[in-house]
C-alpha cells in the first residue's frame, strides 16, 4: 500500500468510527483540538497526522488504537 492510500484508508476508518458513534464532525471538532475542516480532511486523506494526533482523535471517538493497527490491511507476502 502506497503512503497516500494509507492515509485515505485511515481517514475511511476514521469516518466510520465516527458514523458508528452516531456523530457529526463539529461534535468530534468540540472534543478534539481541530476544526472540522482539518476533522473533514483527515477523513479524506488530505491531512497526515500523527501517531499522537491519531490517539487523541481515538480517544474523543472513545475507541481503541490497537484496533486500528490490527485493522491495517498488509500486502499478501
Amino acid at each position: 500500500m502506497e503512503e497516500e492510500e494509507f492515509y485515505q484508508w485511515l481517514g475511511q476508518y476514521v469516518k466510520n468510527i465516527r458514523k458508528q458513534r452516531n456523530k457529526t464532525q463539529v461534535e468530534i471538532s468540540s472534543i478534539f483540538r481541530l476544526s472540522r475542516s482539518s476533522l473533514a480532511n483527515i477523513e479524506t486523506g488530505r491531512h497526515r497526522i500523527s501517531c499522537y494526533t491519531l490517539y487523541e482523535l481515538l480517544c474523543a471517538l472513545d475507541h481503541p488504537f490497537n484496533d486500528v493497527l490490527d485493522s491495517i490491511p498488509t500486502l499478501p507476502k
